[in-house]
């Protein structure tokens, strides 16, 4: 074998440890940011309940008298040094002991798991309707754009965006579930549960989807690689889809994961309330109301975590769809 031969197969042997190493120093960082947001995140919990106003008020029902106050003071240690307390925080909150919930007389750890799957599976259900219908709507009205399927699906889109996702989901229940009976108003009982909560999460995340989907297919469409294909003969639809739809992937993959990192943020919290269904979102309202403050406490701290997963796995698959992409 020449020398030439030796170089050639040893080139594409490098190139892929320096695209696993990229990957690993992409995922080694993004931990690292991700560890101090988390950590920022527990500060400013702790700021909010122990520093701003009487921390004792905070811990306290809203009906405690001021016997019943001192006592949750003395019991939660707050009379003790900031930094004493502070440093008890800590170590309680990355040991898992989030404190016990007095709405429901259990940890409030044990209250958010239990929630978390319902809300884990509404998520995801919504977002892959988001997903699909923007992605297939965005291609297609961006591979002719300014025909009559490219002004209707634009207008629908912008429409949904223009309303706020809690009003849209009263609006899917008053059609569907009290006029037409097709859907449980709310709760959780069975499949046909998730449809309108789902559809909702859909609709709305969707249309920014479709939107950004559009536009990138419109600028892959005007490049020479698709006048190319076409003055061979290539069919529309195999240039659309394997190569157009391959080009847009990454600015799909970003649009798709800040959708659903926007659900984590609070989003999905009101299309709970909305549809009553048992996730976090319901969880944290109710807490709040009760003024919950340790279920609150951990149903944040979750969502802050989820919202930090989310983004370092959408990190990781622009290098999937595209190694060129540099860690940083």
């Amino acid at each position: 074998m020449s020398s030439t031969d030796n170089k050639e197969s040893v080139l594409p042997a490098r190139r892929r440890a320096r695209a696993g190493e990229g990957i690993g120093v992409l995922l080694l960082r993004r931990l690292r940011d991700g560890i101090i947001t988390l950590l920022l995140v527990v500060a400013v919990i702790f700021v909010l309940a122990h520093v701003v106003g009487d921390p004792a008020l905070v811990f306290s029902p809203v009906d405690a008298s001021d016997e019943e106050v001192e006592r949750i003071a003395r019991a939660f240690g707050l009379d003790r040094p900031f930094w004493e307390r502070f440093g008890s925080y800590f170590a309680d909150i990355f040991t898992g002991d989030f404190g016990e919930s007095w709405w429901q007389n259990r940890p409030a750890l044990a209250a958010v798991a239990e929630a978390l799957p319902n809300t884990i599976y509404l998520t995801l259900a919504g977002i892959a309707g988001a997903a699909l219908t923007g992605i297939v709507g965005g291609v297609f009205a961006g591979s002719r754009p300014g025909s009559l399927f490219d002004r209707g699906s634009n207008f629908f889109s912008i429409s949904a965006l223009s309303v706020p996702n809690f009003w849209l989901g009263l609006l899917f229940i008053v059609i569907f579930s009290v006029q037409l009976g097709w859907f449980p108003t709310s709760g959780m009982f069975g499949v046909s549960s998730i449809v309108l909560p789902a559809l909702t999460i859909a609709v709305v995340h969707g249309g920014r989807v479709f939107q950004l989907v559009r536009s990138a297919t419109v600028e892959e469409m005007s490049k020479p690689y698709v006048r190319v294909a076409r003055s061979k003969g290539f069919p529309h639809r195999m240039v659309l889809w394997r190569h157009v739809l391959r080009n847009t992937g990454l600015t799909t993959a970003t649009i798709a994961g800040w959708e659903y990192v926007r659900l984590w943020g609070g989003a999905v919290f009101a299309i709970e309330w909305v549809f009553a269904w048992p996730g976090i979102g319901t969880l944290t309202i109710n807490a709040a109301e009760r003024q919950d403050f340790f279920v609150l406490q951990a149903a944040v701290i979750i969502a802050g975590v989820f919202v930090i997963v989310s983004n370092l796995v959408v990190d990781l698959l622009y290098r999937v769809i595209d190694n060129r992409i540099k860690s940083s």
